[in-house]
């Protein structure tokens, strides 16, 4: 069902029969950011389908003279983002595949994308070291893939009952007081959502099994998720 639905959703160019400039990149970029919540967390097939027509469609309407350059640069911006974003799904696909063969069934499990790195993290300079990750939880364990630094995929099943420990941690970091610039009415600052604080505070999650400390890293709510839900199916 999904996949007719992107390649509908990739059809969007063909508005241009009707609508046309400011309102036409109103009503697609909308309808565009809409589509990437509602198809998310399903299959890469479907961005990449999703991405296609989209293509297609633009191409079509600008050999028609129904489209200009802007535009056409637009739709091409556009579709290079869902490709990405494609790529990141493959990553969950190769990691439900991986589950299947670790004996399970991928569907009663919960995903995340983030990121992952080996050892425990005490400076947050060092986050920017981790590598994205797909990352699987169910009843009986979690999951994960990455890639290494020679290209390498790196793919691992832990069960709850061989994890010696595993929690949160805290990071903090001082940082210097922000005097705004005239540039800032410009070009948007990279850090305006902590700029006011004087503390930037970040967490994470650790697994400790036997004598190495696995670290993943995203949102503070995600992390809490996932650590909640382990608690609760470990013991």
């Amino acid at each position: 069902m999904k996949l007719i639905l992107s390649f509908f959703l990739g059809l969007i160019p063909l508005l241009q029969f009707f609508v046309k400039g400011w309102l036409f990149f109103g009503i697609s970029s909308l309808t565009l950011i809409l589509s990437y919540f509602l198809l998310r967390r399903n299959n890469s097939k479907i961005f990449l389908i999703e991405a296609s027509s989209l293509l297609i469609s633009q191409i079509f309407m600008f050999f028609l003279g129904f489209s200009n350059i802007p535009i056409f640069l637009y739709i091409i911006v556009a579709a290079v983002l869902i490709f990405i974003a494609s790529k990141e799904e493959k990553m969950l696909d190769d990691l439900k595949k991986f589950i299947k063969e670790s004996g399970y069934s991928s569907n009663n499990w919960n995903y995340e994308l983030c990121f992952f790195g080996m050892g425990q993290i005490n400076d947050m300079d060092h986050l920017y070291n981790l590598t994205p990750s797909a990352f699987g939880y169910g009843e009986k364990g979690i999951a994960f893939n990455t890639k290494l630094g020679n290209g390498s995929e790196y793919k691992r099943f832990i069960k709850y009952k061989d994890m010696d420990n595993f929690g949160l941690f805290r990071i903090q970091k001082k940082q210097e007081p922000y005097y705004p610039k005239i540039r800032d009415m410009v070009v948007w600052p990279k850090n305006m959502s902590t700029m006011h604080k004087s503390t930037i505070d970040t967490y994470g999650l650790y697994i400790c099994v036997e004598d190495e400390t696995l670290t993943f890293y995203e949102s503070a709510n995600i992390m809490l998720k996932i650590s909640n839900y382990m608690e609760k199916y470990r013991s």
